[in-house]
């Protein structure tokens, strides 16, 4: 998502209008869920995807009808019935989407940097555009902790929003006093950090970054934690030891700590730093006995069943996994699982 705002506000910069497609409602099986979006240009090219086919085609053909009457619009798609069926559109679902036109100008370019400046930090933020009304070019950001890119919204839409928010996190119409307005949920992608920078960490850090994922790597090697071997990773640190490890980083709910270092001494000592913090995964790589092994010892410490519940090893879904890049995917695949699901455990189809 972050890439797709960069293009957007690339677009308003170069003072060229844009059409943002989003899938606001979703019932059954569709191509994706609320929340997808697409970014249609004036000479048709587009960014993002809202799963192609049919619906992404006729999206497409709208969106040339809000360049040329410069005007948002609503539809709506049966994916269900016999005319779907003839255009090989049998996911058996519906789905509404919103074709938001956005002029070039200061204030949507504003309004849209904020929206980069917070997605690039990791920030949880919510886009809303007021829909089919006069002030539909009113859009404003705000984020978890309730601040606004503008200081005219009435606290009691402000309320309202805060309330919807705890409910979904998937993109949502609302109505207040009379106004439609069109909720985007942005949220983090979250923050990886690698406790250990050989092999499988590579492989894994070069998928986390294809799906989303801010990468931070962490290694007393600086052999192994260099920018030659990690170019995607946000932050890379060279500790002088595993000691404190966690010390100067910010580590909460959003957080994802992957356990692979070189060793299992060096494998306790960051399994037990890491139980201590608020991160929202923790997972160790390693053989059940080796597992079983440290938790004794951690057990000794004072570390308890509950806190070591918390921790997912071996990690990684049970794939036959035995190649570094299979690992990796394995370990890539729970991460994602993960992300989407918050607590969940994971369910076998």
């Amino acid at each position: 998502m972050k890439q797709l705002v960069q293009q957007l506000c690339a677009q308003l910069k170069k003072g060229e209008d844009v059409v943002l497609v989003t899938i606001c409602n979703q019932s059954g099986s569709t191509p994706r869920v609320a929340g997808a979006k697409m970014m249609v240009c004036k000479d048709g090219s587009i960014a993002g995807t809202i799963g192609g086919g049919m619906v992404e085609a006729l999206a497409m053909k709208h969106a040339g009808h809000c360049f040329e009457q410069g005007c948002s619009m609503q539809k709506s798609f049966d994916l269900t019935n016999s005319e779907a069926a003839n255009t090989d559109m049998i996911c058996g679902g519906k789905l509404d989407i919103y074709l938001d036109y956005i002029k070039a100008g200061e204030s949507n370019l504003e309004v849209f940097n904020s929206l980069l400046t917070a997605v690039a930090g990791g920030r949880r933020v919510t886009l809303v555009c007021p829909v089919g009304t006069a002030d539909r070019e009113n859009r404003f950001v705000i984020d978890s902790n309730g601040l606004t890119t503008r200081e005219d919204i009435a606290p009691d839409l402000l309320t309202e929003i805060k309330r919807v928010r705890t409910s979904t996190s998937s993109a949502t119409m609302i109505e207040h006093d009379g106004n439609q307005y069109l909720l985007s949920y942005f949220t983090v992608g979250g923050h990886l950090f690698l406790l250990g920078a050989g092999h499988v960490s590579a492989c894994t850090a070069e998928v986390a970054a294809r799906v989303g994922f801010r990468i931070t790597v962490m290694d007393d090697r600086a052999e192994f934690a260099n920018e030659a071997r990690f170019p995607m990773a946000e932050n890379i640190v060279v500790l002088s030891n595993f000691d404190d490890c966690f010390a100067d980083q910010e580590i909460n709910e959003d957080s994802y700590l992957v356990i692979v270092t070189r060793g299992h001494m060096h494998d306790l000592e960051v399994l037990e730093q890491a139980l201590q913090t608020n991160a929202g995964y923790i997972g160790m790589i390693g053989s059940r006995k080796k597992r079983d092994a440290l938790y004794k010892r951690l057990l000794e410490k004072g570390i308890s069943h509950e806190q070591l519940e918390q921790v997912h090893s071996p990690i990684g879904l049970s794939i036959e996994a035995d190649t570094p890049e299979e690992i990796a995917i394995s370990i890539m695949g729970e991460l994602i699982y993960k992300r989407a699901t918050g607590h969940k455990t994971w369910q076998t189809a």
